[in-house]
């Protein structure tokens, strides 16, 4: 298992402790509606993402992997007044595509990758619990050999889920919300342009899996 990120320099939300916070894997009850006790999440997850390489063109790629998300306690018992805040401590997502070759997605260990489960402020009328709203920031490394290139986003990527009727919202899809391009920068050269941009992300959290997944 790769080493989780620790001391981050960019902090893109509030920490999420993971001492003594037990790790769920596949086997693990869900209960809709019921904000869980803390616990590390670990998912699989898919995604169809877009890359711009000016000059050269626009590529869609299918990534899978994992996720592995540590969840605060919850601010109440109760589902409707309940908010939850997460971290994401590990990622790995694999695709490829015939012109950029491979592409391995893991976490940059320079940023904390932060967010919040919670009832919006303008839940939709209906009769029944209110269902939440799930967001991300994310500082991902983009590694792709085929170009010599590892890229950053020094913008964070925001994940989000609505319509949240469960923790965690496994098997629910997710978009990235991107404004048109997201940049990207050699992870060596960062203060220099953009190498290629994210055009689009959309995503969905998988179910949990078994714990032998994660000792590689």
């Amino acid at each position: 298992m790769s080493t989780e990120t620790q001391q981050p320099s960019v902090v893109y939300g509030r920490p999420v402790t993971t001492d003594g916070v037990p790790n769920r894997y596949s086997g693990t009850d869900v209960t809709p509606w019921t904000p869980p006790v803390p616990g590390i999440d670990n998912l699989g997850i898919t995604s169809v993402d877009t890359f711009a390489v000016p000059g050269v063109g626009e590529y869609t790629v299918s990534f899978s992997g994992f996720v592995r998300v540590v969840r605060s306690e919850p601010t109440s018992d109760e589902w409707s007044n309940a908010e939850v805040y997460t971290n994401l401590i590990e990622m790995k997502m694999e695709g490829s595509c015939e012109e950029l070759g491979p592409i391995t997605v893991t976490l940059n260990p320079d940023c904390l990758s932060a967010g919040q489960i919670r009832t919006p402020f303008d839940p939709y009328a209906g009769e029944g619990p209110a269902a939440k709203a799930c967001r991300m920031a994310v500082g991902a490394i983009f590694d792709m050999p085929k170009l010599g290139l590892k890229l950053v986003n020094k913008e964070p990527i925001i994940l989000t889920i609505d319509d949240v009727r469960q923790i965690p919202p496994a098997g629910s899809p997710g978009k990235g919300q991107i404004y048109r391009m997201l940049p990207l920068h050699d992870i060596k050269h960062q203060d220099e342009a953009p190498v290629a941009y994210v055009t689009s992300l959309r995503f969905t959290m998988g179910g949990y899996l078994p714990k032998e997944e994660f000792g590689k």
